[in-house]
């Protein structure tokens, strides 16, 4: 492998997870500066922990978030004004001056990400995008209609320096972006150098109790998207027997309401859900959710059937403002080719609940989903 220097973002536990991946993986003989931002409320926590493992040559931080929020990607009059300030307002976000790199890697195309593409615009660095869940997938970041950035002829200079974008499931892949998709390494669960590594970044600690329900929340509130998902969560606690049901609370979310509300005993892991499975065996847990992509990272990144169910036919409203329709086509996708066999999509209130009453009480060998046992349950999607 040819030396080169390389920088990684990572906006999110699950960025930074695959981030240290990459790290051990792709840039094992780079020479590697990881920069962490405060997109996710408290990622920085995990700051002095990723400097004293060595993993990376500097770890820095930047306030991308705020960038962010101050000069939104919707607006013609912000986008220019940051691109006009580019100098000054990567000076005031960064907590060190960023070097010469041949390579960065990225998982969102947010403003703070095209700032730096503008920035290493005229030399020799391409940009790799990686994997961030199901919008790797399926949103076309650059479309002109999409946002006022894509219009700005600095805003849009980023899909000249995209060289390619690293997934797990390549062939999942369905954005309409043109960009090349390339296959990002699966993640072993059988490397206890890595598990150690991410336990002590994470500061993970096994759960302290045991549920057979898990619901993993999305960030439907953090995003401002109408959800009925507090009502679906409550479908679900009331059809399986008591104590039997947590929720995840998703980390961008601003409070854990669910928990507020009464619905779900604290859940007191900040650890992304792969690390979990990383350390856990999860036999004997249903993950419950609307479309969470941490409920297929188990299937699409270690091979494991973990029992599902996906509530998005029970959702009311639109996941993504744009791509919904694409959305689907990935999940329908997934459920054809990817899936395991306990895999369950239901289609009305009735069959959730008839579904749950019958996960809570058929043990960990649980009903085959995707098979004629699970078909009797929920129709196809």
């Amino acid at each position: 492998m040819p030396y080169r220097r390389a920088l990684i973002l990572a906006n999110s536990v699950y960025q930074l997870l695959t981030a240290v991946h990459l790290r051990r993986t792709l840039l094992e003989e780079a020479d590697a500066d990881l920069l962490v931002t405060d997109v996710t409320p408290g990622l920085d926590g995990c700051l002095p922990r990723l400097r004293e493992t060595g993993l990376f040559r500097r770890v820095l931080f930047a306030t991308a978030g705020e960038v962010n929020c101050f000069y939104p990607a919707a607006r013609e009059e912000a986008v220019a004004e940051a691109f006009q300030n580019i100098l000054p307002l990567l000076r005031g976000a960064l907590s060190d001056e960023l070097d010469e790199y041949d390579q960065v890697y990225f998982a969102n195309f947010d403003l703070f990400t095209r700032l730096l593409a503008y920035w290493y615009y005229t030399r020799p660095c391409e940009f790799i995008g990686y994997e961030d869940g199901f919008s790797s997938y399926v949103i076309d970041f650059l479309r002109e209609d999409r946002a006022a950035v894509n219009r700005h002829p600095d805003g849009r200079k980023i899909k000249d320096k995209v060289s390619r974008i690293l997934l797990y499931e390549p062939r999942l892949a369905m954005r309409g972006d043109r960009l090349p998709n390339a296959p990002l390494p699966k993640i072993p669960r059988d490397d206890p150098a890595l598990r150690e590594a991410l336990n002590y970044i994470f500061d993970y600690r096994p759960p302290e109790q045991e549920t057979g329900f898990l619901f993993l929340e999305q960030s439907f509130r953090a995003e401002g998207i109408a959800a009925n998902d507090i009502a679906l969560m409550q479908e679900c606690r009331d059809a399986v027997a008591p104590g039997r049901f947590l929720v995840k609370p998703h980390p961008r979310n601003p409070e854990n309401l669910p928990c507020r509300l009464g619905l779900t005993r604290p859940y007191r892991s900040s650890a992304p859900w792969e690390l979990t499975l990383l350390n856990e065996d999860p036999e004997g847990i249903t993950l419950l959710t609307v479309c969470s992509n941490a409920a297929l990272t188990g299937r699409i990144v270690f091979g494991l059937d973990i029992a599902t169910v996906m509530l998005y036919r029970l959702f009311e409203g639109k996941v993504l403002w744009k791509e919904d329709d694409v959305l689907r086509r990935y999940l329908r996708r997934f459920r054809r080719e990817f899936a395991g066999s306990r895999y369950y999509v239901p289609e009305t209130v009735y069959q959730l609940r008839s579904l749950l009453h019958y996960l809570d009480g058929a043990g960990p060998a649980h009903a085959a989903g995707n098979g004629k046992g699970g078909e009797a349950l929920c129709g196809q999607p």
